[in-house]
């Protein structure tokens, strides 16, 4: 399979040339603005190199790598600019994450030695990011389900949120699954400096205190300051911060981002986390996913909202999930329960619904069986 290129200048005959001298090589793909480019990145697969020009009316070069770099950060990025002065050389650098830094004019061969070049880079990324991950997922996986034992509550629906998040960017083809899924995986770490009884009242919906709102609103920033700390995870701090922002400009933290500008991982997570903690209190798809919808626009991005719909198939979908009771004994590792675990004689929760169960999870249950009145059997979604 050629390696796949993409060439954004608003010179159509550049474009053109460079097309013919470099499709045998490889499998390339025009744009003429970085917004047309930023579409393209949409529905298609991965890019292993984007050539952006500086100078384009509209998005210039940098803020269009610089965009990229958060949508596609596998991509090797290259400039092509007819401006050669340092300075632009070093915002491109410093702003849009530059591998190369060419000047126009430009030969196709010497172009083509540069892509072949791109594309080892590309390639090289891929496999550090990819070893990188595999050790980095098994280890917040790991700390996660430590702290749902502790807490089932705050912890036991993030890998809901994962999966569903990681859906919805899958929807949009984002090369961002690896971290918007650490960043659902870790959000609720800035939680835990909030009281329990603070996090009770949110569950509920219950009004908020000044004092208690503010103590809310200041978590995600706690957690993404406590997780940029961690080598190589500063991509998802940043998703992290952002994911209470509102997409008209509301909400914390309070910088003049809006819209677009905010990252899509945090407009996705700012959905999934809502969806999933209404649903605890409302245990109605329908009910909860037209209350997104009625904030579609301000508080969420309506793209997201409309690819959550197709997702959990809320307009007009048959809510008649199919359960099924086991015992204690016949639980596996990756059913999901349908319901609260607890323990009867005090409604102590021990797991949460949602949560997918694993061999610590199991364990916890029989422990707490022994002696006490849990409730059992247990409910277990078996459509998922």
């Amino acid at each position: 399979m050629k390696p796949r290129i993409l060439l954004v200048d608003d010179d159509t005959l550049l474009l053109r040339s460079l097309n013919r001298i470099l499709r045998e090589e490889f499998e390339i793909t025009t744009a003429e603005s970085g917004e047309e480019a930023l579409k393209v990145l949409f529905g298609a697969e991965p890019f292993a190199v984007v050539v952006a020009d500086m100078k384009m009316p509209g998005m210039d070069g940098i803020k269009f790598l610089d965009q990229w770099r958060f949508l596609a950060p596998n991509t090797t990025r290259v400039m092509l600019t007819g401006q050669a002065d340092l300075s632009t050389a070093i915002d491109a650098v410093n702003q849009g994450h530059v591998f190369r830094f060419l000047t126009k004019p430009i030969k196709g061969d010497d172009l083509r030695l540069v892509l072949v070049d791109s594309v080892n880079q590309h390639e090289l990324i891929v496999a550090e990011r990819t070893l990188l991950e595999q050790t980095l997922t098994g280890s917040v996986q790991t700390l996660v389900e430590l702290l749902s034992l502790f807490d089932p509550r705050g912890f036991g629906r993030t890998k809901e949120m994962r999966d569903l998040a990681v859906e919805i960017a899958g929807k949009f083809s984002l090369d961002v699954g690896w971290d918007l899924g650490l960043a659902a995986l870790l959000s609720r770490i800035g939680w835990l400096a909030i009281p329990v009884e603070v996090q009770s009242k949110l569950v509920r919906g219950e009004r908020l205190t000044v004092q208690e709102n503010e103590m809310a609103l200041r978590a995600p920033e706690v957690g993404a300051n406590i997780i940029a700390n961690i080598p190589r995870l500063q991509s998802v701090a940043r998703l992290i911060r952002y994911s209470t922002k509102h997409f008209d400009g509301t909400g914390y933290p309070a910088e003049h981002i809006a819209g677009d500008d905010i990252p899509i991982g945090s407009r996705i997570l700012l959905v999934v986390h809502d969806y999933v903690t209404r649903l605890q209190v409302r245990q109605s798809k329908v009910v909860v996913f037209s209350e997104i919808e009625a904030a579609s626009g301000t508080k969420y991005d309506p793209a997201v909202v409309t690819i959550l719909g197709e997702v959990v198939h809320a307009v007009g979908a048959n809510e008649a999930e199919k359960h099924v009771m086991l015992a204690l004994e016949d639980l596996q590792p990756g059913m999901v329960l349908a319901d609260d675990v607890f323990v009867k004689n005090n409604d102590v929760v021990i797991l949460t619904m949602g949560t997918r169960l694993n061999l610590l999870h199991i364990e916890k249950l029989r422990n707490y069986a022994v002696g006490t009145s849990l409730a059992n059997p247990i409910l277990i979604n078996r459509t998922v």
